[in-house]
């Protein structure tokens, strides 16, 4: 009960915000206690909270002034649907503390970023809830290699992606195509650190949560990236949209239809203007197994421009100056200029250094991470101490904090 007051507290900040929190926790709480008698219910409120989502999600397309999103809505609306549907299902019963069901919904350290938990993992790892030495120092460890991802690999990144993306008319080309591989590991490094941090702050706190990263840029397909990319609300769309449209079961046409409405539905819950991203990545995900070699390396290669490209919806915020934007990587050639070009933008020697070091750390931890896991296990506990130290040490020295960056907020956090 303590740390569903503590999260209301902070999300407080956000104003208006927590008065909607507080509104869709009650109504949701009463409706599942009422949708194994009244199945009706489940459909109401699948519909309303469906329908806020989409109106605040297009609310630039409308011709009135609409409110601005609350803080996390996209994260606690899927987890309330996928509740409420579950209950119509049958799949498990209602819970009847209000304050145990607040706290799924509210959890302070997924609110703003994911991952998007089911009810049932939530509910056990809140019941099995233990705090000891052991899960505090591995959820302290995890929270810095998150702070170190964000501030040392996403923060330097963003100065250059920022650059070129403020002006698109001068930055094309060779500029628009570094944007795009910059940007492709600034969100993993932004994303994949706010995870960890969520992660580890859990574990802190004694409660296990769902991973939402598997190595995806080590995937050799558009489908295999997105089993491996933001998984849990990949499972959600899979369990809530995908398979209840029917799946792969009636046919090559119906699955191409239900794969492009479950990506319609992604493109939309990342935002209005994403809509066409999802849809292209849609057709990847249908058509992408085609492109697919023996060549593995390859196969790794071209998926990770693919997803690279179509990252540039999140980079450049106009749809036309995207594909514009695109088409220059492919005719217009400044290459030769390049490297003079993006050495002027902000970046130093040491940060170019710095920067270089630490995503090879990153690959190096991402391609060996259930042997560098197994490894921390069995340190004693003085280098367990001395890791932890090092780590803060490293992310003081090299973060915001050590060459003045004003590192932005999380980037999944605005969806």
């Amino acid at each position: 009960m303590i740390i569903f007051f503590v999260g209301l507290a902070v999300y407080a900040g956000h104003g208006i915000s927590v008065l909607y929190l507080l509104a869709m926790t009650l109504l949701s709480y009463l409706a599942g206690l009422v949708i194994p008698k009244y199945r009706f219910v489940m459909w109401v409120s699948v519909i309303l909270q469906a329908s806020l989502l989409l109106l605040l999600r297009l609310r630039h397309l409308l011709p009135f002034p609409s409110p601005a999103a609350p803080i996390g809505i996209s994260y606690f609306t899927l987890q309330i649907i996928a509740y409420h549907v579950d209950l119509y299902r049958d799949n498990y019963a209602p819970e009847k503390n209000i304050f145990k069901f607040a706290l799924f919904v509210t959890w302070l350290p997924h609110m703003f970023i994911g991952p998007i938990e089911p009810y049932p993992k939530m509910k056990d790892a809140l019941n099995e809830r233990r705090i000891s030495v052991d899960s505090f120092w591995k959820g302290a460890l995890r929270s810095l290699w998150g702070l170190f991802q964000k501030l040392v690999i996403a923060a330097r990144l963003d100065v250059i992606v920022s650059a070129v993306s403020a002006d698109p008319e001068r930055y094309n080309g060779a500029y628009a195509l570094t944007a795009m591989l910059f940007y492709a590991v600034q969100l993993y490094a932004d994303f994949s650190g706010g995870i960890d941090i969520v992660l580890g702050v859990s574990r802190m706190l004694g409660l296990r949560m769902s991973e939402n990263f598997d190595i995806p840029y080590f995937s050799e397909s558009v489908s295999e990236f997105w089993r491996r990319w933001h998984m849990t609300l990949g499972n959600w769309l899979r369990d809530y949209i995908y398979i209840p449209l029917g799946g792969s079961r009636k046919g090559r046409l119906h699955k191409f239809f239900n794969t492009m409405v479950t990506f319609l539905v992604s493109g939309i819950w990342h935002g209005g203007r994403y809509l066409l991203w999802g849809l292209l990545h849609g057709l990847l995900v249908f058509y992408g197994d085609n492109l697919k070699t023996k060549n593995r390396a390859w196969n790794r290669v071209v998926t990770f421009l693919l997803v690279s490209f179509l990252w540039s919806f999140f980079i450049w915020p106009d749809t036309v100056v995207v594909l514009r934007i695109i088409a220059s990587v492919f005719t217009v050639f400044n290459y030769p200029v390049l490297l003079a070009g993006i050495s002027g933008m902000g970046l130093t020697a040491g940060d170019w250094i710095v920067l270089g070091a630490a995503c090879l750390l990153l690959l190096f931890y991402d391609w060996k991470r259930e042997d560098v896991k197994a490894r921390l296990c069995i340190i004693p506990p003085a280098a367990k101490v001395g890791g932890i130290c090092l780590l803060t040490l490293t992310v003081l020295t090299f973060g915001r904090y050590g060459i003045g960056f004003s590192a932005s907020e999380f980037i999944y956090s605005s969806f």
